[in-house]
């Protein structure tokens, strides 16, 4: 009998390597990659590094992987695997006792923790090599059994591809930038081969090969992508595929069946739109939590948060969610989710499976897009048994906030791609929200103009209005007007009035308490966002108002909690960097100068060209002593805003209360900020559109 390949006596309690991505090994510090015994051992191995320093049930790995056998039998292959991943990888690696095992955090590292690092610093380059790397598929090659674990499998790569395919978009990108095409395009290639559907990645390619001089190659590239469109999905490119086809000065020319997808939407947007063109609203159906056949005792769980999802998003004035009586008759799981929505005329599915071994529970949850037949959101949640009711609201509302998230990031990007002669009010809004969420001057004109063209097509739309509403917050945060005055009076106007027509709608509540705010009227500004939390307790965007109007009014300690809310509900959010940079701004004026700046920095390193922030983090700096770093950062604050200047900042916090307005001017005039009268703060549009891209 072979003896099993295992790391030498010298290495034992060192860091291991695990690469998932592509395959699985195990290497040492040195190079060493012994093979664990089977494909099986090899699998448990892959899910315990993959969830590293977190005990897994041996009864749940069990049922997992020996879902087969008997229970005792179970437990021996159990203690069999354990063995040879101690007898090849070091005693050291394994934490375990009579009830759960884990792997050491402290001597693990995965491939696909690097993937995640990578892509949580969104001011770092990847080096073209690691972007490839870590496309590959997870666990590549393995084959499993059983009807749990290949559903765990298939989530953990789903996940991994959509991390995947970010990184490389954002590599390829960040190459170009620097001038390496040859390897921006390589990556673009490898992105387009990953998902052919991703129109982003037609264009990054398309511009590559422009850059290089191969109009033909661009041309062919657009060519490529109307044709696939039109074969597999019955549409057309969008307007910014089209756009950026004639501004390479490519042939655009759409052939006869092009045309035809041009001009008729398929079946497939005809139907997706009809809940929109009658009352605005996003249509989705939630779906029981798919469990065992043997678990008969835990329906009561599966359909219970299932219908307390549904209760959550009824509250909800954007969702047309369809009653439980309804969808419980379609039975549970993503996989009638598609049939479902068909039946019941919804665009979005939200549905997954519950698992219970022995005191452990697990939830899975997906939110599908049958339009587009992709998964645009998923997520896992552990819990033990005895927990879930404590916890059950909490997790409901995790749920509720990702979806509302992720839901409303599909209708902005849905919207570009609609031509505007088949657009409907409640797209033209959401198109609008899309252009003003980049922050430059030529983007709040183009959101001003859908929004007037909401208001036009139903002048009884709230939403059009609110959104008016909010590009004048726009022009008048970032004075990007000559007239602040006018500008503020006009947002007012639209803020009121979309306030009369829905009164019950969080969003129109929230701009008029965020224009009050400007003007200094804290008091009717704090009622409207009150309303507004009450309305959606999870809407980040009105805790984000309530910190700013509690500061404004001297009150930091009462704003921080509203601005933990806002990036708890919504840790992606385009002004995340805000939220952070009032974060700083709340500690700083409650004295925890070390908190102010961490999360300054947290706000730079979110937005690397984010100038705000820059200037809390001076405000802390100069506070805790280090003056010279204080005034580095205000220099780069100023060399991203060269206008900036005490008299201009006056203008933004002029309205704030005395004291909190007075110790941030004395603090930043102590950092180096000079005091230079200026009338208005016109930002230069392209500064704001590089500090305030939204995250893709």
């Amino acid at each position: 009998m072979n003896e099993v390949p295992r790391f030498s006596e010298n290495f034992r309690g060192l860091q291991i390597e695990f690469k998932l991505l592509g395959g699985f090994a195990v290497r040492s510090p040195t190079g060493e990659a012994p093979i664990l015994p089977t494909a099986k051992t090899r699998l448990l191995a892959a899910y315990l590094a993959l969830s590293a320093g977190q005990y897994q049930a041996r009864s749940k790995l069990c049922a997992l992987f020996w879902e087969d056998r008997g229970a005792e039998q179970a437990r021996a292959s159990l203690r069999n695997a354990l063995a040879a991943i101690r007898a090849v990888l070091g005693d050291h690696i394994l934490i375990a006792n009579r009830e759960a095992v884990m792997l050491d955090p402290n001597f693990v590292c995965t491939d696909v923790d690097e993937l995640k690092s990578l892509m949580g610093r969104t001011s770092a380059t990847a080096e073209a090599e690691t972007a490839r790397r870590l496309a590959a598929e997870l666990l590549e090659g393995l084959t499993v059994s059983g009807e749990e674990l290949t559903e765990w499998l298939e989530f953990e790569r789903t996940r991994c591809r959509n991390l995947s395919e970010a990184l490389l978009s954002k590599t390829a990108e960040q190459l170009a930038e620097h001038g390496d095409e040859a390897a921006a395009v390589a990556l673009a290639q490898q992105l387009v081969a990953l998902d052919p559907f991703r129109e982003k990645s037609h264009r990054l390619l398309m511009r590559l090969y422009a850059r290089q001089g191969e109009r033909s190659l661009a041309a062919a590239q657009f060519q490529t992508c109307r044709q696939l469109l039109a074969d597999e999905l019955g549409t057309a490119p969008s307007p910014q595929t089209v756009a950026l086809a004639h501004e390479l000065s490519l042939d655009a020319t759409p052939t006869r069946e092009a045309r035809r997808l041009e001009v008729a939407p398929s079946p497939i947007q005809q139907k997706a739109a009809r809940g929109a063109d009658t009352d605005f609203r996003i249509s989705i159906a939630v779906l029981p939590f798919l469990r065992p056949v043997e678990d008969a005792d835990q329906s009561f769980l599966a359909e219970g948060l299932a219908e307390d999802l549904i209760n959550e998003l009824s509250r909800h004035k954007d969702f047309l969610v369809i009653a439980r009586q309804s969808t419980f008759a379609f039975g549970a799981g993503p996989r009638l989710a598609e049939h479902a929505a068909q039946a019941l005329d919804v665009r979005y599915v939200l549905t997954g499976n519950l698992r219970r071994r022995g005191d452990d529970l697990s939830l899975g949850v997906q939110l599908i897009d049958t339009a587009t037949h992709r998964t645009v959101w998923a997520e896992r949640y552990a819990r033990k048994l005895e927990e879930l009711f404590a916890v059950q609201d909490e997790i409901v509302g995790l749920i509720i906030t990702a979806v509302d998230a992720e839901v409303r990031s599909s209708e902005r990007e849905r919207a570009l791609r609609k031509l505007p002669e088949t657009m409907d009010a409640w797209e033209f809004f959401h198109r609008g929200l899309w252009h003003v969420y980049n922050f430059s001057m030529d983007q709040i004109e183009a959101a001003e103009h859908y929004f007037r063209r909401a208001t036009e097509l139903n002048p009884r739309f709230a939403l059009g209005h609110a959104g008016l509403a909010q590009a004048a917050v726009v022009r008048v945060v970032w004075q990007m007007s000559d007239d602040i005055p006018a500008t503020l009076e006009s947002g007012l106007v639209h803020a009121r009035h979309a306030v009369a027509l829905d009164g019950a709608h969080p969003y129109p509540h929230v701009m008029l308490g965020r224009l009050l705010t400007c003007r200094g009227e804290l008091g009717l500004a704090h009622d409207h966002l009150r309303i507004a939390t009450e309305l959606n307790p999870s809407y980040a965007h009105a805790h984000y108002a309530v910190a700013q109007v509690h500061i404004w009014s001297g009150q930091p300690a009462e704003a921080l909690p509203h601005i933990d809310r806002a990036i708890r509900f919504s840790p992606r959010d385009p002004l995340l960097s805000m939220f952070m940079t009032v974060r700083s701004v709340c500690l700083f004026l409650m004295g925890d100068m070390t908190g102010a700046e961490a999360a300054a920095r947290a706000a730079i390193g979110r937005q690397a060209r984010e100038s705000w922030s820059r200037l809390g983090l001076a405000a802390a700096l100069v506070e805790s002593g280090r003056t010279d770093e204080a005034r580095a950062a205000v220099a780069e604050a100023k060399a991203l805003m060269p206008n900036l200047s005490i008299a201009n900042l006056d203008n933004l916090i002029g309205r704030m209360a005395s004291a909190p307005r007075q110790r941030i001017i004395e603090a930043l005039q102590r950092a180096g900020l000079q005091s230079c009268r200026k009338k208005s703060f016109n930002l230069i549009s392209q500064r704001i559109a590089l500090q305030h891209s939204v995250i893709d």
